[in-house]
């Protein structure tokens, strides 16, 4: 496979590394089974989802614009966003002037090629709250590797008997996101979180690697999230599906307790919290000036790249 690796510069100046970088969660809860599996399985949201995620998404944006806290960056899971309310997710970032991650629901082209990705929203003026937003920029990031799920769902769908030879798209790009004082991020949806080569290429390059999932197994992803966060040396936050639960964000400081920034079990759940993410001494970790051991040690190796 031929993999190639993308920069996204955020519409932003690059400017002097703030202290930190504050993230929002909205844990919406999509049931897979009422989503896309009955009365038999599709491949777009079913209507009562679609209404029931959405209210989900306008309660969580209200509950971000109230919070104490105005987060910089706002994400929500894999599979959220239906693909008739993308101006409509725009509006709701026009309000809060965050940038937005959001996974979009499957999209099938006319070629019957089927598509996993997330939208990253950028607000006008980003990161400056204090001027009315009129546009939204927009872009897109795909997933490279299916899910079991996903591939099972595909082969039902086509015994149903739809009317293209459907199979999944794979986006084979490696996105680092340049969101300037704020540092650099590496992004992934779900089961490419398992993709070796893509941390291979994050090492030394991000500041923030963020997931977007509708995933089971959550235990595997904890305990994978802290090991990425020690090897790669960076922040690690993943905003999986309230169907599920355990969103989580671990940062690589040295002392045990301080390394679980957020997590948030329990299955069913809708949730939203804001979250604050090192960016300055963490940089400065990684270029080998950890003043005062705040963070663990280098993994062997490490070479900061950016």
């Amino acid at each position: 496979m031929s993999r190639r690796v993308s920069r996204v510069r955020l519409p932003v100046s690059k400017g002097v590394l703030k202290e930190i970088l504050e993230v929002g969660f909205i844990q919406t809860v999509v049931d897979e089974q009422m989503a896309w599996l009955k009365p038999q399985p599709h491949l777009q949201m079913s209507r009562i989802a679609e209404r029931k995620v959405w209210q989900e998404i306008k309660k969580g944006f209200v509950n971000l614009k109230d919070h104490s806290i105005q987060p910089n960056i706002v994400i929500l899971p894999e599979l959220t966003i239906p693909n008739g309310q993308l101006n409509g997710l725009k509006n709701l970032c026009k309000a809060i002037r965050s940038v937005v991650i959001a996974g979009m629901d499957f999209e099938v082209s006319g070629t019957g090629m089927v598509r996993n990705r997330a939208v990253i929203l950028v607000p006008q003026r980003w990161p400056d709250k204090s001027l009315k937003v009129k546009r939204v920029s927009h872009t897109y990031f795909g997933k490279a590797f299916p899910s079991n799920y996903e591939k099972s769902l595909i082969e039902d769908v086509k015994r149903q008997g739809h009317p293209r030879q459907i199979k999944f798209m794979a986006d084979l790009t490696m996105y680092i996101l340049d969101a300037g004082g704020h540092g650099t991020i590496g992004v992934a949806i779900c089961s490419d979180f398992y993709d070796i080569e893509r941390f291979l290429i994050y090492k030394g390059r991000i500041h923030h690697m963020i997931v977007i999932a509708h995933n089971r197994d959550t235990n595997s992803f904890y305990f994978l999230a802290e090991a990425i966060s020690r090897l790669v040396y960076c922040n690690v936050v993943i905003c999986n599906t309230g169907f599920y639960g355990d969103s989580l964000a671990f940062c690589p400081y040295d002392e045990p307790y301080e390394r679980i920034v957020y997590r948030h079990e329990g299955q069913g759940l809708f949730s939203t919290q804001v979250i604050k993410l090192p960016v300055f001494d963490l940089d400065q970790a990684q270029r080998g000036n950890n003043l005062g051991k705040k963070f663990k040690s280098l993994p062997p190796g490490y070479i900061k790249l950016n």
